[in-house]
């Protein structure tokens, strides 16, 4: 007992780093299995053309990564412009996370749109995809 009185305070420390240690390993924020992440990638499951947007309805939300703008005819409601830092902040992924439809990623450089991609995928966004390079100049 006389222990606990005597370092009450560096226990106390101790036992908050421990605790919020444990709610950083546990929390669903990321998923790091790398492997399944990867996959489509390797089969290019996670690619789409010019064509295979124009078949995809009308819930679809374009995500533009940069300057450059694809020539698309969607609602201006259905595109979004960010710069890709700013993907995770809580706004942008709210309405990243309500959009219904597939979420289309572009950018001038295929990179930035594959690591958004890996990011959003690690944080549990599902049916996201990246604009082939070859299809951006194509939408009409």
């Amino acid at each position: 007992m006389k222990f606990f009185r005597r370092y009450w305070l560096v226990l106390s420390i101790t036992l908050l780093a421990i605790i919020l240690v444990l709610i950083r390993t546990y929390s669903h924020n990321f998923r790091y299995d790398a492997a399944r992440w990867a996959k489509p990638s390797a089969l290019h499951s996670n690619i789409v053309t010019a064509d295979q947007i124009r078949t995809m309805g009308s819930d679809m939300l374009l995500v533009v990564l940069g300057n450059e703008t694809p020539r698309i005819e969607l609602p201006k409601d259905k595109i979004l412009k960010l710069s890709p830092e700013s993907i995770i902040e809580k706004p942008n992924l709210s309405l990243i996370r309500k959009n219904r439809g597939p979420v289309i990623l572009f950018s001038d450089d295929n990179s930035v749109s594959a690591r958004v991609w890996m990011v959003l995928s690690e944080m549990g966004i599902k049916n996201i995809f990246i604009l082939q390079d070859e299809g951006k100049n194509e939408l009409q």
